[in-house]
Formats: C-alpha cells, sequence, structure tokens
C-alpha cells in the first residue's frame, strides 16, 4: 500500500511541474528565439491570401466600431494606428504631426482621414475584398470602402511584420490619393520652406558629417 501511495505521489509532482512549465514561457519580447526554418514556415503560412482577407475584415471592423453613426466627437485614429499599421507608417505620422506643430496647426497636412477617406463618416464598411500576395512579408488588398453612401476603392498595401500583417500604406484610388507618398512629398516640402525661412533670417544651417 506504501508503494501505491509513493508512486500516486511521485506522478502528481510530475504532472504539477509539467502544468508549471508550460505556464511560465515567456510572451513577446523575451519569447525563446525560434530558429531560421521555424521563422520561414511561419512566413509562408502567413502568405495565404484567406487568412489575409480574413486580416483585413477584421481591421475594417474595428474601424466601423471606431466610428459609430452617432457621433458628436471625432474619434481619435491613434489606438487604429497602433493596432493595425505598420512601424514605418506609424513613424511617418508623427513625423507630420511633429512637422505641422511648429506652425501651429497652420498648413496641416491632415485634413482628412485615410481610415475613412473623408472628414465625415456614417456607417462604415467594405466589400469585395481582393488580396494580391507578392511575397511573404508583402500583400495588397483591394476593396471598396462604403461611407456615408458613398463608395471609394481602396488600396492597402500589407507589410508582415511582429508576427502579423499590418498596413503599410493608404491608397484612394478613386481620388489619386497615395497617401505614403503624399505625406512623404509634404515633409520634403516643409523641410524646403523651412530651409528659405532660415537662410531669408541670415541662418545659414550646415550637415554635421
Amino acid at each position: 500500500m506504501k508503494k501505491i501511495i509513493i508512486a500516486c505521489c511521485m506522478l502528481t509532482v510530475l504532472f504539477g511541474c509539467g502544468n508549471k512549465k508550460s505556464n511560465i514561457i515567456p510572451e513577446g519580447n523575451d519569447a525563446p528565439k525560434t530558429d531560421d526554418t521555424t521563422v520561414k514556415a511561419e512566413n509562408q503560412n502567413s502568405a495565404n491570401p484567406e487568412m489575409i482577407m480574413a486580416r483585413v475584415n477584421a481591421i475594417y471592423e474595428a474601424v466601423a466600431a471606431a466610428y459609430p453613426e452617432v457621433h458628436d466627437i471625432s474619434p481619435s485614429n491613434d489606438q487604429l494606428d497602433d493596432a493595425y499599421c505598420s512601424s514605418e507608417w506609424n513613424t511617418l505620422v508623427q513625423m507630420v504631426n511633429s512637422k505641422d506643430a511648429e506652425t501651429m496647426g497652420r498648413e496641416g497636412f491632415f485634413d482628412s482621414d485615410y481610415w475613412i477617406m473623408g472628414q465625415d463618416w456614417g456607417k462604415i464598411s467594405i466589400s469585395d475584398v481582393k488580396v494580391d500576395v507578392k511575397d511573404n512579408e508583402h500583400a495588397k488588398a483591394n476593396f471598396i470602402l462604403h461611407n456615408l453612401g458613398s463608395e471609394t476603392k481602396v488600396t492597402i498595401e500589407l507589410i508582415f511584420e511582429r508576427g502579423e500583417w499590418f498596413i503599410g500604406n493608404f491608397i484612394d484610388e478613386t481620388n489619386k490619393v497615395n497617401w505614403k507618398e503624399s505625406m512623404t512629398k509634404h515633409l520634403e516640402e516643409r523641410g524646403m520652406k523651412a530651409q528659405e525661412k532660415a537662410a531669408d533670417d541670415g541662418i545659414i544651417e550646415y550637415e554635421v558629417p
């Protein structure tokens, strides 16, 4: 009888240790590194068009929830950007906002919203989603954005990073607006204006090598 009790105790300890081990697996940046083979396999699985389409639909369900039909205050799209846009996109938006803040809001870039392709909104939805996979880390999605009875043809460029697909650019195909290119051009123009103003003020700027 004692032997049986001891054996049961040992099994309980073993299973208990196993459970504890599964609960202390690090997450996020502390997670154990995977080898190149595992990473390549994950990337190949991520390039499934159906999975990307599901991701796009999920993103715009969140957009519809963030822009309710009944509204008094315009929602901030910072949370949508943080959750669904690429690191490069978020950096570019921050650069534009910082540069525009120097003129106290005058000549600001964002007089329209890339999430809804306009200033006002009603019921937001998308339809006719089509996915074009370039490679394991780049894809495009085309769809019709419905907002306040209007239909806008939209292309979003997608980048696979941090284990998920994120939006790296918005293109309004109907009104021919490439948001990433427009922001880059805006920064270049603001930089040129700053240099001209510095020259007029008698300030000469030098780049440190």
